[in-house]
């Protein structure tokens, strides 16, 4: 097989027995050529193995083919696993992954700042949004293309120009604990993140929604079912300790996260009814029940978006906000 560090688009060209310009065209292009000549000019390139050189791809185009992704501080499994579902996505459409290391929004602003100046980069991925991030309209005010994993939740959650993609985590605890009433669950709580989490505010409304719908608790008798606290184990165990004691006929918890429900496993060791989200690995492990966010096509939907802005295309609500819905993985 010839090298394809070696083989031209002459080489190509000749083995197709089209010319030079419309093996162009079908690199970059396609649209304007037949589709009869097209499969017979990619049957040459991947006879010959030929390689189009993304340097001089960059020159003809402006553009690099490369979004920006910034490494937040600490553990996350779900963005290691939406990390995999990315770079799974970005090989299927020639596109490549820049990582860069980030703490805090103004932090990720420095070194976007930095990329614009020193790297081509076509495009930027923000994740782990905040309620009125400024990184969304930082981006916008310097014509950067870009999109959200998580909605901004702020003012600017409806803003056409601010594209983003999210799970409708809201729907996913409504329905899982939709899913205990049905299984007979009566006494059923929720522990959840601290009142600054905009994501764990939505989640607690699922659980408010499914249990006032049921009508098998009082408004007054739901404010003592459920605990906000932090996204750690340890956390998850204090927090049903002060669920029993003023609930001690708790028959089911619903948590904002599969770490939460960990640490509710532990204290209880699996005695009572517990689900998660984001279905991880100790979901699996400890096997309680999980709501799973569709990570591969989260990044199929924020790469289309993404490149629905690099084309140019109209910009509308319907096209740049999408709420996907989970799916209940049960156990």
């Amino acid at each position: 097989m010839p090298d394809s560090l070696l083989v031209t688009i002459k080489d190509v060209a000749r083995d197709a027995g089209v010319s030079a310009q419309t093996v162009s065209n079908v690199i970059n292009t396609p649209e304007k050529v037949r589709p009869a000549t097209r499969q017979l000019v990619l049957a040459s390139i991947q006879k010959l193995g030929y390689k189009p050189n993304a340097s001089a791809r960059r020159l003809r185009t402006s553009r690099s083919n490369t979004v920006a992704l910034g490494i937040h501080a600490g553990d996350s499994p779900i963005f290691d696993r939406f990390l995999h579902a990315l770079a799974a996505e970005t090989d299927t459409r020639d596109l490549r992954i820049l990582l860069y290391k980030t703490d805090t929004p103004a932090d990720e602003i420095t070194h976007c700042e930095s990329l614009l100046a020193t790297a081509d980069v076509d495009a930027f991925i923000l994740t782990d949004v905040i309620f009125n991030d400024p990184r969304p309209n930082w981006l916008r005010d310097h014509h950067q293309n870009f999109a959200l994993f998580g909605r901004p939740w702020g003012t600017d959650v409806n803003d056409p120009t601010v594209a983003w993609v999210d799970v409708d985590g809201r729907d996913g605890i409504r329905r899982m604990t939709q899913h205990l009433i049905l299984h007979g669950h009566r006494n059923i709580a929720f522990i959840g993140w601290r009142e600054d989490s905009s994501t764990g505010q939505d989640r607690l409304a699922g659980w408010r929604d499914a249990m006032t719908a049921a009508r098998i608790r009082t408004p007054e008798q739901l404010e003592t079912l459920f605990v906000l606290t932090d996204d750690d184990m340890a956390s998850g165990q204090q927090a049903y300790q002060v669920l029993q004691r003023s609930n001690p006929d708790i028959d089911a918890v619903v948590c904002v996260s599969d770490t939460i429900a960990a640490g509710v496993y532990m204290e209880t060791h699996g005695d009572i009814t517990i689900t998660g989200f984001d279905d991880t690995p100790i979901s699996r492990s400890l096997n309680f029940s999980s709501v799973a966010q569709p990570l591969r096509d989260i990044a199929k939907a924020i790469l289309d978006s993404i490149q629905n802005q690099s084309t140019s295309r109209s910009i509308d609500t319907i096209s740049t906000h999408m709420l996907l819905p989970p799916q209940l993985i049960i156990r």
